[in-house]
């Protein structure tokens, strides 16, 4: 008995040390409270008011009780904040309401913001990866066709028609290879925002009318028929005139090459009122199925034909995107089934 009244006492002691260390010792307030208090209960006990001494001491219980509850509250943040450090950053702090409940918010958007970060990196060395192996393929597969040609070439066993043809074939492969260390060189400028901007009133359907008239050749050649509409108004927009002609370019070239053959191309200029903004909007059919997500194509190198057996170099509607940044505008897709639809988004001046 007296064994089991010693360990009774020694657990009840360990209680309240360990009380006294997550709750008491903790808080400066507490410990001010129960010493004034004490001395209160002394003395009025001493004074024979015993009324105060009773009412001190349920002060004192209450008190105590609120700090628990206060402490248990920062446990379940502490081991929260433990979580978190620990890596599982999508961990969340809940059922914490008062001040504390707003530190919990802080402490869950801060792992939130980790989260994302993390996301980010890990889709940015997903999209470096992909970017390498998309570079060489392009690089390797016309640089194939060029050493082929040279070998057969220099053998001397073809006849000229045959010569001819691969002479061609280098042309045309030298071509591409040139065509695509430009976009690699707008496309690295364009994202460093290395480009001089000049920003002038810029009415859209001349910019279009006079850009449209200048592709003419290529667009009757393409078999693609074009159809453009124009607001009855005048729009007018801030921008770098050249800069964007080159975004629209860029869609239509990328139009060129992935829409349905013999199909129609609708371009039309257009303004929000609400935004008070102004628009040129392309749609068209893709020839090939446009099963990925709208902004997927916007990276780089990223193409509607995952065979990559085009000849884009996947670069057209990222370069697009940055051009349209840096003049402060947007670009905008849709994708509805094979229906294609782009918007170049400019403020209205």
């Amino acid at each position: 008995l007296i064994k089991k009244v010693k360990n009774g006492i020694g657990n009840i002691y360990k209680g309240i040390g360990s009380y006294y260390k997550k709750t008491i010792k903790g808080s400066s307030f507490v410990k001010r409270f129960i010493i004034y208090t004490g001395v209160v209960v002394v003395l009025s006990l001493a004074l024979f008011i015993p009324y105060v001494g009773i009412v001190s001491v349920g002060l004192i219980a209450f008190i105590l009780y609120k700090e628990t509850k206060k402490v248990k509250k920062l446990d379940l943040i502490k081991e929260g904040v433990d979580k978190i450090k620990e890596g599982q950053i999508d961990y969340k702090i809940n059922d914490i309401d008062g001040g504390l409940g707003e530190l919990a918010e802080g402490i869950n958007a801060i792992g939130d913001g980790i989260n994302e970060v993390v996301s980010k990196e890990v889709k940015s060395e997903r999209l470096k990866t992909e970017l390498i192996t998309n570079v060489s393929h392009d690089i390797r597969t016309p640089l194939t066709s060029i050493i082929t040609s040279i070998d057969l070439l220099k053998n001397g066993n073809l006849n000229a028609e045959e010569k001819e043809k691969y002479l061609n074939i280098l042309e045309n492969k030298a071509q591409r290879l040139k065509i695509l260390t430009d976009d690699l060189f707008e496309a690295a400028k364009t994202a460093s925002g290395n480009i001089e901007v000049n920003l002038k009133d810029v009415d859209l359907e001349m910019l279009l009318t006079q850009g449209l008239g200048e592709m003419e050749k290529e667009l009757v050649d393409s078999g693609l028929e074009f159809i453009t509409k124009y607001p009855k108004e005048l729009l007018i927009v801030k921008a770098d005139g050249q800069l964007l002609w080159r975004a629209i370019e860029n869609l239509i070239s990328n139009t060129l090459k992935y829409a349905q053959n013999n199909s129609r191309i609708y371009i039309d200029v257009d303004k929000d009122d609400k935004s008070k903004q102004g628009c040129i909007i392309i749609k068209n059919i893709s020839e090939m199925p446009l099963n990925i997500p709208p902004e997927e194509l916007l990276e780089r190198f990223k193409r509607g034909d995952e065979t990559r057996n085009s000849e884009g170099s996947g670069l057209g509607l990222a370069i697009a995107k940055d051009l349209m940044e840096i003049q402060g505008g947007k670009l905008k897709i849709e994708i509805d089934g094979d229906l294609f639809k782009v918007m170049l988004v400019l403020p209205l001046v």
